[in-house]
């Protein structure tokens, strides 16, 4: 069946990108956002050197609480690779950036937080997928929050695969024309799972990517564990999306290494928290 799905917002999911959050420049000038870069492979498999017991600055792959789980991994940008040809699959390499602004740094009248909260939302989700409980992150700072991907850094998210099945995401403004495009390859895990080069990936990708039409006000949903997806890099404006997170598990967090690396601290605000 089919990757992706869009449903019709809440009434107000537009104002929860602006007219009720600060406003999203000052987020960056007062040192509410962090900014974000970070090398993966297509895979968002870890090296040894960078468990969780020991940051490394090439990599940020991490775990959901030691489950498969980790909604923050959908952050990667390709670069040209300096190394040989014939790279594997696994050896080609893929670079993150973006500004990302935490929940906790949300003001108590968040919409976005409103409609995190919104139980038939909740509700709508694990039924769409068919998942016998879903609860709403334990994470002061990942429940839900903001990606801004900025043409002065040519932000994006590169080729590559999610850990877990739900990819979830409220699309608050694009960049028609000046890239930021989401693109996917359905369902093409298995696929590629059995191909050894990162160019006999590329030759697969080529005319089976779709590029669906996301407005501001889109919540799409998207499994993101079995086709291989992307966003372009952004070249005019800014892309600006949130995020919402849900797990399996009720209680389950981020552990300290995935809150340095996509969010630079390990502690919440002392005024966070919905």
């Amino acid at each position: 069946g089919d990757s992706i799905a869009r449903v019709l917002p809440p009434p107000g999911l537009l104002e929860a990108g602006g007219r009720r959050e600060p406003h999203r420049r000052g987020f960056q000038v007062d040192g509410l956002g962090f900014r974000s870069h970070e090398d993966h492979n297509m895979f968002l498999e870890e090296p040894e050197e960078a468990e969780p017991s020991g940051l490394s600055s090439s990599s940020s792959s991490t775990s959901w609480c030691g489950s498969s789980w980790d909604p923050v991994l959908a952050n990667i940008l390709r670069r040209p690779s300096s190394g040989p040809e014939g790279l594997t699959a696994r050896e080609k390499e893929f670079r993150s950036s973006k500004l990302v602004i935490a929940e906790d740094v949300m003001g108590a009248d968040s919409q976005l937080l409103e409609l995190y909260n919104w139980e038939p939302l909740r509700a709508f989700l694990q039924a769409a997928f068919g998942m016998p409980r879903l609860h709403l992150s334990a994470d002061p700072l990942g429940g839900a929050y903001y990606n801004i991907y900025d043409e002065a850094f040519e932000d994006a998210l590169g080729w590559h695969f999610d850990r877990a099945q739900l990819f979830m995401n409220v699309i608050l403004q694009t960049t028609p024309g000046g890239g930021g495009d989401f693109q996917f390859v359905p369902d093409s895990r298995q696929a590629i799972d059995r191909l050894s080069t990162w160019e006999e990936v590329e030759a697969y990708i080529e005319g089976r990517a779709e590029t669906p039409e996301l407005l501001p006000g889109s919540l799409y949903l998207f499994n993101g564990k079995r086709s291989l997806h992307r966003v372009s890099p952004v070249t005019q404006g800014k892309r600006i999306t949130a995020i919402l997170t849900f797990v399996e598990e009720e209680g389950e967090h981020l552990n300290d290494y995935t809150l340095r690396k996509f969010f630079g601290r390990t502690e919440p605000r002392a005024h966070g928290r919905r």
